[in-house]
């Protein structure tokens, strides 16, 4: 007796989220297996699909399965690489009440340079072609900052929103500063020699004193005073403040 036509639907379905999930287990591991090899070898080492696949754990044939060809797995790493950074990236760029601006944001360029320190050779891979999703002249580093700058945006103008401020004027000012951001890094990382190679928290320093600068500079050209050693919460309060007051 055969099983109801919805059970045997049931049964179908389930199937095929098992082999998806399966699949993308797999592409994970190909990926990973990818990513540890472009970082142990001189970048102009081309990795070849046998070592992914033997630093994997797999047949090479399940590598071809996966991807479309050659170019495909190389831009499907790039899209893992990006969001890999981004992801560092989001996870500190947060408006921390207790912090003041300038810890907040010392916190994302240390992230920032620090990454880059730790992977110079993702760092340049992601950009040597086209990346997985996007138009062939966006490289990983175009992304990333893209990705980076609507983070910041959307948390600028959310709390910009609460305290009746207008930045759209600005927006584009928050894409210079992550640009400015990666060009500083990309030059960091472009130095002859580690000797002349300046330490991660001096060059995280001069972005964060950087951003301070354009921050506090438009801010002062609006009539607001901020101070480095404030809490954001305590600047937030008073801006609250002196907006109800102005209603009164």
């Amino acid at each position: 007796m055969k099983p109801p036509v919805t059970m045997r639907s049931h049964r179908r379905r389930a199937g095929g989220q098992r082999w998806r999930e399966h699949n993308s287990t797999r592409q994970t591991q190909i990926l990973e297996a990818a990513v540890a090899l472009i970082e142990e070898n001189d970048p102009n080492v081309e990795v070849s699909i046998q070592q992914i696949a033997e630093r994997a754990g797999l047949a090479r044939s399940v590598v071809y399965r996966q991807f479309d060809n050659r170019e495909d797995l190389d831009s499907r790493v790039r899209e893992f690489v990006v969001e890999r950074y981004v992801a560092e990236v989001e996870a500190v760029l947060v408006l921390d009440p207790a912090k003041t601006f300038e810890e907040i944001v010392l916190d994302v360029m240390c992230t920032v340079v620090r990454w880059a320190a730790d992977h110079p050779k993702l760092y340049r891979y992601g950009q040597s072609g086209t990346v997985h999703g996007h138009a062939a002249g966006e490289s990983s580093l175009t992304i990333g900052r893209h990705r980076v700058a609507e983070t910041l945006w959307q948390q600028v103008s959310s709390l910009s929103g609460i305290l009746g401020i207008d930045v759209l004027p600005y927006r584009p000012v928050v894409y210079g500063i992550v640009g400015l951001v990666e060009g500083v890094v990309t030059e960091y990382l472009g130095a002859p020699t580690e000797s002349e190679r300046p330490d991660q928290e001096s060059v995280a320093r001069l972005l964060t004193s950087s951003a301070w600068h354009l921050f506090a500079g438009h801010a002062a050209d609006r009539g607001l005073h901020f101070e480095r050693s404030t809490a954001m919460g305590e600047a937030m309060a008073e801006l609250l403040a002196n907006a109800a007051n102005k209603k009164d």
